[in-house]
């Protein structure tokens, strides 16, 4: 089993030339396909993806996962949708040899002529155009650029099995095979250099790295620090991105005036700039879409930096001081929780939650002052004593001195206590604490009054 695993994956990452030398040899024995295929019933869809036939794939995962449903949905019942599984996977088993043989076939037919020993003339253009055009369209020309190079490699290898398109919108997982076959032509014509692979590797890193910060900073999930060091990280690899790029297109263009010497330098081609102008328009939408400016919405940040303060800001106080706060915020969203409905309502252009909202609009731990917890403890403390009074009271000891408790409860109870004492009579102090209901509340209320009536 192990082994036939290997070989599958050998299968996906080789070249179109092996593959079509394998898929020859294999019809050359002429042997008869399976009835029943125990890897394909294992696998079910990815068995197809293994060996090259994306369609079928497509059409047992989804086709397969949505009959499934159908299925529950109306039957309600596990049985019958794992009888539906069961039944799809026996009808793969008994079809995937015959259908392996029939994509083998037709492989052999599209690709006869495929050869990459042939010199191939890759996208032609300046380097300074190449570096301007990535500046100014913030990244997405150098997709372009691998579009240009793939279709290139496609009608000079007749490699029919490159779908140009699709390799350059998902650049970032067919780069290293195209930086591959670019070096082996750059070797052909003795126009590598001695750093070429430096530049290759060092560009493909970089559109990874790009991909990972990209990823992180979409979601907003960090705090401001990590945030700033996602960004800064972003822009350099970028930026040496584009260098190591301008690097490499210089070798490329070395490598098409030796292999054709009638070969000219051509002109700015129309694609080239509406795809720069595309680019910059597109960034700059999305900034103003998905990075709100802080102070757009006074009313929604001040709402956004009590709900943070009253929740995070505290549990992060309590915490330094020793005790783990969990009893109050949970009682907070619930006790404000029409309010922070209506929160959630504002923040929904914006496409953000509460939580992610707290670093997009800048309300963070850093910019809420401990001393203003402090303060807001201490303030605390008469609800605290009064609270633990009527507690003495309510035994009706007769050895118990109102006044002494008193003196006492002033010098005893600490900070981690005011912190255990919030977290356990969290209710009774939102209740008393009417100040900050008619605040809050009245914020909410002009939120309110700003999103659009239905």
């Amino acid at each position: 089993m192990v082994d036939k695993c290997r070989t599958v994956v050998c299968e996906v990452i080789m070249q179109t030339e092996e593959k079509l030398f394998k898929y020859q040899e294999q019809m050359k024995k002429a042997l008869r396909p399976k009835r029943f295929s125990v890897y394909a019933f294992v696998f079910n869809s990815l068995y197809y993806l293994l060996h090259g036939m994306p369609g079928w794939f497509m059409l047992y995962f989804f086709g397969g996962s949505a009959l499934i449903f159908v299925v529950f949905a109306f039957t309600r019942s596990l049985g019958a949708a794992f009888a539906m599984l069961l039944l799809l996977r026996f009808i793969s088993a008994l079809t995937a040899e015959r259908l392996k043989q029939k994509h083998m076939k037709s492989f052999i037919d599209r690709n006869q002529n495929v050869n990459y020993s042939k010199t191939v003339t890759f996208y032609f253009l300046p380097v300074r155009r190449l570096a301007i055009c990535a500046v100014f369209s913030c990244g997405l020309f150098e997709f372009y650029w691998m579009y240009k190079n793939w279709k290139a490699v496609r009608r000079d290898t007749c490699d029919e099995e490159i779908r140009p398109l699709l390799r350059g919108l998902f650049g970032f997982f067919f780069i290293w095979p195209l930086l591959s076959v670019i070096r082996r032509n750059l070797g052909r014509s003795k126009t590598e250099g001695r750093k070429f692979a430096y530049y290759a590797a060092g560009y493909g890193c970089s559109l990874l790295i790009q991909l990972f910060c990209g990823l992180m900073l979409y979601g907003a999930f960090f705090s401001h620090f990590a945030q700033v060091l996602f960004w800064c990280t972003y822009m350099a690899t970028w930026i040496c991105g584009i260098v190591l790029l301008a690097a490499i297109q210089k070798r490329i263009n070395f490598h098409n005036q030796k292999s054709n010497r009638k070969l000219n330098m051509p002109g700015w081609q129309k694609a080239e700039i509406g795809i720069t102008l595309a680019g910059l328009i597109l960034n700059l939408v999305v900034l103003a879409v998905r990075i709100p400016e802080e102070g757009r919405n006074p009313e929604l940040e001040l709402a956004l930096g009590s709900t943070y303060q009253m929740t995070e800001g505290y549990v992060s106080f309590c915490r330094k001081q020793g005790y783990e706060m969990t009893r109050f915020p949970q009682v907070y969203a619930q006790y404000f929780r029409p309010e922070l409905e209506i929160i959630g309502e504002a923040l929904k252009p914006y496409r953000l939650t509460i939580r992610q909202a707290w670093n997009v609009f800048n309300i963070r731990a850093e910019k809420t002052a401990e001393d203003r917890i402090m303060n807001e403890f201490t303030a605390l403390k008469p609800v605290i004593i009064e609270q633990i009074i009527k507690q003495y009271k309510k035994q009706d000891s007769i050895y118990f001195d109102e006044k002494t408790a008193r003196e006492f409860l002033e010098k005893e109870i600490t900070l981690p206590v005011l912190c255990s004492e919030t977290d356990k009579n969290a209710r009774l102090i939102l209740d008393s604490n009417e100040r900050y209901k008619n605040a809050f509340r009245e914020i909410v209320g002009k939120i309110k009054d700003q999103l659009p009536q239905d």
